[in-house]
């Protein structure tokens, strides 16, 4: 038997493991994307570590992204157990990217001090700082998701 897509009533289209949650949905919303918020299907899996995100026309497309990032993940031959070896690009809290697959992974280093100068994306501002305009306008963006344009080429 099939398992269904966790707040979804569809069955999954490939056989993942038990232990990998997956979840997803035909009406995500992104906010704070770099060409600003839009809509999009996306299925999501957890494999340990790490989580993997598909986004597409339709769930369907959403899951077959994701899948082909978990092939991937499962195939990599990594140093590190059997990632690794991992550079940070970006992140300070400790998450890397694996540079044999390209796999984000959390807690791969130690994490560094944040850097007072970055610019706070809109999740940290709603989710840590509990900052009240952030919260409006990430609740704006929501209420209004009908409006917004769908994943930029379609994804």
């Amino acid at each position: 038997m099939a398992r269904l897509i966790k707040n979804t009533r569809t069955e999954a289209q490939h056989d993942w493991p038990d232990d990998v949650f997956i979840q997803g949905g035909e009406r995500g919303v992104v906010v704070g994307g770099p060409g600003g918020a839009y809509q999009t299907a996306f299925f999501e899996a957890f494999p340990g570590g790490t989580f993997l995100r598909g986004e597409g026309k339709t769930l369907a497309e959403a899951e077959e992204k994701c899948w082909k990032q978990y092939q991937t993940f499962t195939a990599c031959d990594g140093t590190g157990e059997p990632h690794g070896p991992f550079e940070r690009r970006q992140y300070r809290n400790g998450a890397g990217f694996c540079t044999r697959c390209g796999t984000w992974m959390s807690k791969v280093f130690e994490p560094l001090p944040e850097d007072p100068d970055r610019k706070r994306s809109l999740a940290e501002r709603v989710f840590v700082d509990q900052d009240s305009e952030a919260i409006i306008e990430a609740l704006d963006t929501v209420a209004n998701a009908a409006s917004l344009p769908h994943a930029p080429s379609g994804e």
